[in-house]
């Protein structure tokens, strides 16, 4: 009996971790990612905390709205997001989640929108795995302006770009991948490469590039440095300018080029840094003002409670994270599983919390005419019966059995009607 109840701690202790991090995600997805925030209504999820006020800011109804600022802007936009609107002579506010969802409908855009349609982001997804294709195709993918998956396989539903000649390397397929793309006569601004178990957040994205240029050489990601060379792991998921895409078709636009300027599986994203060195492009810093990372390669869960075995990743970091892993304006995470792709995706976009007591939500719908005088008016419409002060209860039945006498029929002339 004591061996069976010692055996039960690690299913208890597994299930309250669990709950412990749907409650945090939750909460962090209250306001930027139901798709609340509005270019003239709200502000973005602009929450900042150090570690000694995060549980204060987990529990409380007051959110905190420092501005998020990125290391990047820094070294080349020298502006925050918020200067970035300003300059475009733009106006943002508040705006009620309960009113937003359930009130009168608005004119006004969502910021969202307003970001996807000025901020033009290209998805490249590397597949491996079909299930994992078909949930990005369902889930974050929809967020992209457009997107692309490349891969060795075949599917019905996932348009899986394939090539027709013979790849010596990864290095060769993502070169390969440059010259398609370029090539599609489509808008190119922004490109994300990322690998099929990768969940990306559009919105934090479009928050991180909105000052920047893209016509100007950024290559952004999670950075580390291997043989001396530092580079944006693909793990994590990197982004390139267009300006940058420009430059690397100059280099390589031809397959016998692609093929010769790199040899080794599993490599491409050093080659690729490694190519950009020699013309004076490297990693620029994605942490935010706290030094938190927002590139992750590995699952949120993983990173929150640091069950994730030291590497690379993190001892050979190019900008070393701080305090705590996370930005709460974080762009990557690793889904390994398509089934928690859809729920990531569910939590972020279709999850509401109303910290506050609702009035739209709550309301009951609007009638004309009062609960005691329904049956007035389906006597009057249904038998032309306009006298009503003698008919009594028993004589209400008889003449409704009179017409209908089986539920049956009154629930079929509806359905009738209804068609």
């Amino acid at each position: 009996m004591h061996l069976y109840r010692f055996k039960l701690w690690p299913v208890f202790l597994a299930g309250y971790g669990i709950g412990f991090l749907l409650a945090f995600i939750f909460f962090a997805a209250q306001d930027f990612f139901n798709g609340v925030s509005t270019c003239q209504k709200s502000k973005l999820n602009l929450y900042s905390a150090s570690r000694s006020d995060l549980f204060k800011w987990f529990i409380s109804d007051v959110w905190i709205t420092e501005e998020t600022v990125f290391q990047s802007w820094k070294e080349s936009a020298n502006t925050t997001y918020s200067e970035w609107l300003t300059n475009r002579k733009l106006k943002i506010r508040d705006i009620d989640v309960d009113k937003y969802l359930y009130g009168p409908k608005i004119k006004e855009e969502l910021e969202s929108t307003w970001l996807k349609l000025h901020i033009h982001v290209t998805c490249v997804v590397f597949v491996k795995n079909i299930k994992l294709a078909r949930s990005i195709q369902d889930t974050w993918g929809k967020h992209c302006n457009k997107i692309y998956f490349f891969g060795q396989v075949k599917d019905s539903k996932v348009p899986i770009i394939n090539f027709d000649i013979k790849l010596v390397s990864s290095w060769q397929m993502l070169c390969e991948v440059f010259n398609y793309i370029w090539r599609s006569n489509e808008v190119l601004e922004w490109l994300i490469f990322v690998k099929d178990d990768t969940l990306v957040i559009l919105e934090n994205l479009r928050y991180m590039l909105g000052p920047l240029n893209y016509t100007q050489d950024h290559y952004l990601g999670h950075a580390v440095i291997l043989w001396g060379q530092p580079y944006n792991i693909a793990d994590a998921g990197y982004v390139i300018s267009v300006g940058v895409l420009r430059k690397l078709i100059k280099m390589f636009d031809n397959s016998e080029k692609c093929m010769t300027s790199g040899k080794y599986w599993k490599q491409e994203d050093y080659y690729l840094a490694k190519h950009l060195a020699s013309i004076g492009i490297y990693p620029s810093d994605t942490r935010d003002q706290y030094l938190r990372g927002t590139f992750h390669g590995y699952p949120l869960q993983s990173l929150l409670w640091g069950v994730v075995k030291t590497g690379v990743y993190w001892t050979r970091a190019l900008y070393p994270i701080k305090n705590e892993c996370c930005s709460f304006m974080s762009v990557t995470f690793n889904v390994g599983e398509s089934e928690k792709m859809y729920t990531l995706n569910y939590l972020l976009y279709h999850f509401h919390v109303l910290n506050k007591k609702a009035i739209f939500g709550s309301k009951n719908a609007v009638t004309s005419i009062s609960d005691e005088d329904v049956w007035k008016v389906a006597l009057k419409e249904e038998f032309n019966i306009t006298n009503l002060n003698t008919i009594s209860s028993e004589m209400y039945y008889e003449i409704w059995h009179s017409k209908y006498s089986e539920p049956g029929q009154l629930i079929g002339k509806n359905y009738r009607i209804n068609d």
